[in-house]
C-alpha cells in the first residue's frame, strides 16, 4: 500500500511536465501572434493615413481598437491630381480647373473626429454649394489614428509651448487646435472680456505644430496670432491645445524613413534641459500617456534585441518550470511527512493501548492480591463466627424461597378464580 501511494505523485509529475511543455508552446505561439498584431497596431497609430473617394462613392475611415480618428486635412473639389476615372477623359480634362469647398475640413471634423470608424457619402450636397458645377470632384482626407492613451498640453495665448520627450523617444503629433472651445471657461480665463457663446477653433494649427515638433525630442512653439490664424473675435483670449505621444526613435524611423533625411535633425535634449521648469502659467502635460510610451519602448527594445528577448523569454520559462518542480517536490515531501507522522501517531496509540492493558492487568493482580489478603484475614475469623454467618445466610435464603413460593401460590389462586368466573358467566348465557 505504501509503494502504490508513492507512485501516484510521480505519475502526476510526468503529466505536469507534458502539460507545461504544451502550455509553454501555446503561450509562445500566442505571444508571437500578439507581437505581430501589436506591430501592425503601432504602425497604424504612428503613420499618417489618407483616403479618397469620387462623387457618388462612400469614403470610409477606420482605426484599430484603442484608437480614434484624428483628421489632419480634408479637400473636396477638383485639383491637379486625377483620382477618378472621369478625369482620364481628354475632353473633360481640358475643361478641368482647380476648385475646392472651404467647408470640407469642418464637415469631416464633425462627422469623423474622435470616432473609430466613419463612413461619409461623397456628394456636393454634403458640403453646401457646389464649388465647380459640371466637374468631376473627389474627397481626399489625411488622418491619423490617435491612441486612447496619449498626452495633452495646453498653453495660453502669449506664452511659449514646450513639448519634450525623454531620449530615445521622439514627438508624434496627433492633433492641435488654436482658439477657444465651449464649456472650457477655466482654461486660460480672461477677466477683461467674456468668452464667446460659440466655438472659434483653428484646426489647421496641427500643420504648423507638426512642422515644428514632429520627430524631435524637444520643440518650442509661440502661442500667438502671429503664429496661427486668429479664428475668434478681437479681444478673445485663446489657447493652443496639442495632443501628442512619445514614440521610440526606431519605430518612428520605420514608420517614416524620410524623417531623418531632412536637414533639420532632431533636437538633442540634455539632462539640464529636462530639469528645466515649464514657463509660468503653462500646464504640465499629464501622465496619461505613460502606459502607451512604455509599451512602445518595450516593443522597440524587443525588435532591436530579438536574441536577448528570446533568451529572456526562455529563461523566464525555465525559471517558471523550476518553481513548478519545487512546488511539486514540496508538496510530495509534505505528503510523505504527513504520512510518516500519521504512522508514528498510530504506533504511539498502539503503544499507549498496550500500556493501558498492562496497567489493567496490574490493577487486576493487585485486586486479586487484595482478595487474597482479605481471604487470609477472613481465615483468621473463628470457626464459631463462620458457622453463625453460614446459618444466617441459610435462614435468609430459606425465607426468600418461602416468600417466592407464597407469591406463586397466590398467583395460581387468582388465575383459578378468574377461570371459574369466566366459566360461570358463559354457562349463564
Amino acid at each position: 500500500m505504501r509503494v502504490m501511494s508513492w507512485t501516484r505523485p510521480f505519475h502526476g509529475l510526468d503529466w505536469s511536465h507534458t502539460s507545461l511543455f504544451y502550455l509553454t508552446l501555446l503561450l509562445w505561439t500566442r505571444r508571437m501572434n500578439g507581437l505581430a498584431d501589436f506591430s501592425n497596431y503601432l504602425s497604424r497609430i504612428i503613420t499618417s493615413h489618407s483616403a479618397h473617394a469620387c462623387d457618388g462613392q462612400p469614403l470610409r475611415l477606420h482605426c484599430p481598437r484603442h484608437s480614434t480618428i484624428s483628421v489632419q486635412s480634408a479637400f473636396y473639389g477638383s485639383g491637379e491630381a486625377w483620382l477618378c476615372k472621369a478625369d482620364q477623359d481628354p475632353s473633360l480634362r481640358a475643361h478641368n480647373h482647380s476648385c475646392s469647398a472651404f467647408t470640407a475640413l469642418q464637415k469631416l471634423l464633425s462627422e469623423c473626429q474622435s470616432h473609430r470608424d466613419c463612413q461619409v457619402p461623397v456628394n456636393h450636397l454634403l458640403f453646401g454649394k457646389d464649388p465647380c458645377p459640371g466637374t468631376t470632384k473627389y474627397l481626399h482626407v489625411d488622418y491619423k489614428c490617435k491612441p486612447t492613451e496619449h498626452k495633452r498640453h495646453v498653453a495660453c495665448e502669449g506664452q511659449t509651448m514646450v513639448l519634450r520627450c525623454k531620449p530615445p523617444r521622439l514627438l508624434n503629433i496627433y492633433a492641435a487646435v488654436y482658439g477657444r472651445s465651449l464649456g472650457e471657461t477655466d482654461t486660460c480665463p480672461s477677466h477683461l472680456t467674456r468668452p464667446p457663446p460659440f466655438e472659434c477653433l483653428n484646426h489647421e494649427a496641427v500643420h504648423l505644430v507638426s512642422k515644428s515638433c514632429y520627430g524631435k525630442q524637444k520643440c518650442a512653439v509661440a502661442v500667438s496670432n502671429q503664429t496661427f490664424r486668429d479664428p475668434c473675435f478681437p479681444g478673445t483670449r485663446k489657447y493652443l491645445s496639442v495632443v501628442y505621444s512619445c514614440v521610440p526613435q526606431t519605430l518612428l524611423r520605420e514608420a517614416d524613413p524620410n524623417i531623418f533625411t531632412s536637414t533639420s535633425s532632431p533636437t538633442v535634449v540634455t539632462e539640464k534641459d529636462l530639469e528645466e521648469p515649464f514657463p509660468k502659467g503653462s500646464r504640465r502635460p499629464d501622465n496619461s500617456g505613460a502606459m502607451m510610451s512604455n509599451s512602445l519602448l518595450t516593443y522597440a527594445y524587443i525588435k532591436e534585441h530579438s536574441e536577448m528577448a528570446a533568451l529572456l523569454f526562455t529563461s523566464s520559462v525555465c525559471v517558471g518550470l523550476v518553481f513548478t518542480l519545487l512546488a511539486v517536490s514540496v508538496r510530495v515531501t509534505c505528503r510523505r511527512r504527513s504520512l510518516r507522522d500519521h504512522s508514528l501517531a498510530s504506533k504511539s496509540q498502539t503503544a499507549n493501548c498496550k500500556e493501558e492493558e498492562e496497567d489493567d492487568v496490574d490493577d487486576n493482580e493487585e485486586e486479586e492480591d487484595d482478595d487474597d489478603e482479605d481471604g487470609t484475614e477472613s481465615s483468621l475469623i473463628s470457626a464459631a463466627e463462620r458457622k453463625a454467618i453460614h446459618d444466617w445466610e441459610e435462614v435468609t435464603y430459606v425465607s426468600e424461597a418461602a416468600e417466592r413460593a407464597e407469591r406463586i401460590e397466590r398467583r395460581e389462586m387468582i388465575i383459578q378464580e378468574i377461570w371459574m368466573n369466566a366459566y360461570l358467566n358463559g354457562s349463564s348465557c
